[in-house]
């Protein structure tokens, strides 16, 4: 049960919520405390807005983090304006960037800070404001990511037990593990009788009419979504067993196994497909987790279902069912070409690939994927491409640790964009001999020339295999222009 807890699955936006104080421990925002930080550092940033305005008031919603140059803070009265405004909109605190406009921050803004008690920051020259809105961002994502493959992993958990026949005590205690609180299976009848419903309560409906999945418990609640996903798999285990159906669709997995295997002939699976009205000229099949069987039957039922020990297989007309039903049930998937019967080993070998790719990046995956270096690189074993990374990054790593040098991300923006010098020097804010510069260097530490293209490939790998290892959020950011 551990293993659900290395991420928060409860409401929508915690995952999200950065402090000041996050803010101010990033390096590569480089951000110096000045007033408040005992006030600050606990203080949420909703998003970072930059502004030269004197009164930005009405374009700020709270909640922000203001970043200013203060280039309309000509003098006293003006800085007491300015942190008026702020303090007005309820802002979580103020950026100031030094060495563009003002060599240090006026010392009537930070008087004025000390009296609206605004916690004050300072990003010293080099420093630049949009590192901070990209250190946002990436951590909204990070918490939309993380909440997907947290539901993902859960139900696949619950799924799973539902396969062994697990009591339905069992799922709801292994959810409230999860989640945190207690879940219960509760009817109209039995809420009618009580004295008063509870707050905080969470209920979300169940395919059994009168009946409903309660959630009680201390703190946030868990996300509506998330209970839906695990009532659609209560709805499962509270259903009557129907083993005639079960053994049905073993009997298929088995067959499709086969199939895929290259070990039965695809006419085999014919009168099974016929049953299902499935057309035989144009069908794709599609690989999901194991014990998602059950699930499947009910959104796809005009599909050929087969359960296999460790994952199911589905036979449909199209991808869009396939995509619908993946969306709605929060399970990643693996599909394949769409083929006539004598090639569907082909699909079926396909979606198993595409499964495992899916399962790694938490959205549905096709053929597509398969052909692509990213997708040639998920299906490699993590030690396989361990080497890349020691040999090729880690020296580049050390040396901008050590010497504050930006080699790691000179190199990302190059190959990004496909190996043009000026293009990188644009987007780098340096000079086109600054970036040749940086990629000799590159070439001296690492034995790879980026102008070449087969090491240009080897650099490409370990990158890639870099920055998959990463925390979620990823590297510093390289230092960089103002803006």
């Amino acid at each position: 049960m551990a293993l659900l807890r290395d991420a928060d699955v409860r409401g929508p936006h915690k995952l999200s919520r950065v402090t000041l104080g996050d803010l101010a421990a990033v390096p590569g925002l480089r951000l110096r405390w000045v007033l408040h930080a005992g006030i600050g550092a606990s203080r949420v940033v909703r998003w970072a807005s930059t502004t030269e305005l004197l009164d930005p008031s009405r374009y700020l919603k709270g909640g922000e983090l203001v970043c200013t140059v203060g280039s309309m803070l000509t003098d006293d009265s003006s800085c007491h304006q300015f942190v008026t405004a702020l303090s007005s909109a309820g802002v979580t605190g103020l950026c100031f960037g030094t060495g563009d406009v003002h060599a240090t921050i006026p010392a009537a803004l930070v008087d004025a800070c000390a009296t609206a008690e605004l916690p004050l920051v300072e990003a010293p020259p080099g420093a630049p404001f949009i590192a901070i809105s990209e250190h946002l961002a990436g951590s909204l994502v990070a918490a939309q990511a993380t909440a997907d493959q947290v539901r993902q992993r859960l139900v696949s958990r619950l799924l799973a037990q539902v396969r062994t026949r697990a009591p339905l005590v069992d799922l709801l205690a292994i959810t409230g593990d999860a989640v945190g609180g207690r879940l219960d299976v509760v009817t109209e009848e039995a809420e009618a009788a009580r004295p008063g419903r509870e707050d905080g309560a969470v209920r979300v409906p169940l395919a059994q009419p009168g009946t409903s999945l309660r959630w009680r418990g201390e703190g946030d609640p868990p996300s509506t979504n998330l209970l839906e996903q695990v009532a659609r798999v209560v709805d499962v285990s509270m259903s009557e067993l129907d083993i005639e159906a079960t053994l049905g669709r073993e009997r298929a997995g088995q067959l499709l196994d086969l199939v895929g295997s290259g070990l039965a002939h695809p006419v085999a699976l014919r009168p099974l497909l016929d049953a299902q009205g499935v057309e035989q000229e144009s069908m794709v099949a599609s690989a999901w987790t194991s014990g998602a069987a059950a699930l499947l039957v009910r959104h796809l039922p005009t599909a050929l279902v087969g359960e296999m020990p460790n994952l199911t297989i589905a036979v449909t007309q199209g991808v869009d069912e396939v995509l619908t039903t993946a969306a709605a049930l929060a399970l990643p998937c693996g599909y394949g070409s769409r083929t006539s019967l004598v090639e569907l080993g082909r699909s079926i070998t396909e979606a198993r690939a595409a499964l495992t790719l899916a399962q790694r990046a938490h959205t549905p995956m096709g053929p597509e994927s398969l052909t692509t270096l990213a997708g040639l690189l998920e299906l490699q074993p993590p030690q396989r491409l361990r080497p890349f990374v020691d040999q090729i990054i880690q020296p580049l790593v050390e040396c901008d640790n050590a010497r504050r040098t930006n080699h790691v991300e000179t190199l990302r923006t190059f190959l990004r964009l496909d190996g043009r010098l000026q293009a990188t020097a644009t987007e780098l804010f340096v000079h086109v001999n600054t970036v040749r510069h940086r990629l000799t260097q590159i070439h001296e530490m690492t034995g790879r020339d980026p102008m070449v293209l087969a090491d240009r490939m080897a650099l490409m790998v370990a990158l890639w295999a870099f920055d998959h290892q990463q925390p979620l959020g990823g590297p510093p950011r390289a230092w960089g222009r103002r803006t």
